[in-house]
């Protein structure tokens, strides 16, 4: 449905956003309301847990400081990441591998380049996750003007760039 695919959108657009470095809105120790909606349309109660925990966590913060420190600690690391965001560290097992050369591929076919905003490499967790937010955005601009072709190219696009991509790395 239309409902359910504009959620999955916005699904992807703050699972992106919540990769970057800490922003004001979440510092407030809040979700934002339309990730909420997203998450419960989507499936009721899936997540109910999870989204929880995360406000919790997040209002139990002394400051700002805290969870850019956090986020510091798991992306950079004081020595070494915790955890990579790139596709390509854990796919090739080094930095720029085939996989990413595939992503940006994937990115021009789609008309799209990196933001020049990320500053970082094009198969970060933001930027793949962006693009299923782009891809899922375009599917239903489409079935809005009930382009079927057009929405089923976009679909396919997004169900092969999970497949290939964000679902080899990301459970």
């Amino acid at each position: 449905s239309l409902e359910k695919l504009a959620a999955r959108s916005e699904v992807y657009r703050f699972l992106s956003c919540a990769y970057y470095p800490p922003q004001d809105e979440l510092l407030k120790g809040d979700l934002p309301g339309p990730a909420k909606s997203a998450f419960d349309s989507l499936e009721q109660g899936l997540l109910a847990g999870e989204m929880a925990r995360a406000e919790s966590y997040l209002q139990s913060l002394r400051g700002p400081l805290e969870l850019a420190i956090e986020h510091t600690r798991l992306f950079r690391g004081p020595v070494r990441a915790e955890a990579y965001p790139y596709e390509s560290m854990y796919v090739d097992g080094e930095v720029m591998g085939p996989s990413a050369m595939d992503v940006v591929r994937r990115y021009r076919e789609a008309g799209v380049d990196v933001s020049e905003n990320l500053k970082d490499l094009p198969d970060h967790v933001c930027a793949e996750l962006e693009f299923m937010h782009y891809l899922c955005a375009r599917e239903f601009e489409a079935l809005q003007r009930d382009d079927w072709e057009e929405a089923a190219r976009w679909q396919l696009r997004g169900d092969s760039f999970l497949k290939d991509h964000l679902s080899r790395w990301i459970p």
